[in-house]
C-alpha cells in the first residue's frame, strides 16, 4: 500500500530518491545524517507521515507513541492511543531520503493528503471537521 503510493509521489514530482524500509523499533541504528520523509505504519494502516532528521523524529514518535511524557503530545497521537490497538514494536517505517526543502514539503504533503495517517494533526483535524459538518 505504502510503496506505490510513494512511488507514484516521487515519479509525479520527477524525483529521484532512495526508498528504504526499516523496523521502527531500530529507530536508533537510523544513521544519523538521514534526512527526508518517512511513513510509519503498522500492517496496511499509516500511522503518521512526516518530515525532517529521520533518526531524531522517529525517537519522538517512539515516545509519542508509548505516550512517554517527554515528547509533546498532539490529538492526533492521543486519538490514536485511545482508539486504535496499536503495537509500535511491529511498525515499520519507508522513510526517503531527501534534502531540497521544496521537494520535503511536496512529497510529504502529497502523502499525508494520499494515505490519510492516522495521528498526522493534519488529517485529524480535517477528519474531526468531517464529522461535525454532518451531524
Amino acid at each position: 500500500m505504502v510503496e506505490p503510493t510513494i512511488k507514484r509521489v516521487l515519479d509525479f514530482f520527477d524525483i529521484k530518491a532512495k526508498v528504504i524500509e526499516w523496523e521502527f523499533q531500530y529507530y536508533k541504528e537510523i544513521p544519523a545524517s538521514h534526512n527526508g520523509i518517512y511513513v510509519i505504519q503498522q500492517d496496511q494502516q499509516v500511522i503518521y507521515v512526516g518530515k525532517g532528521q529521520i533518526k531524531t523524529r522517529q525517537g519522538k514518535h517512539w515516545d509519542k507513541a508509548f505516550n512517554n511524557k517527554k515528547a509533546k503530545d498532539t490529538s492526533g497521537w492521543r486519538w490514536l492511543r485511545e482508539n486504535i490497538d496499536i503495537t509500535p514494536i511491529e511498525w515499520k517505517v519507508s522513510y526517503i531520503l531527501l534534502h531540497k526543502q521544496t521537494e520535503l514539503s511536496a512529497v510529504e504533503g502529497a502523502l499525508i493528503h494520499l494515505l490519510q495517517p492516522l495521528a498526522n494533526d493534519e488529517t485529524f483535524k480535517d477528519n474531526e471537521r468531517t464529522l461535525k459538518e454532518t451531524v
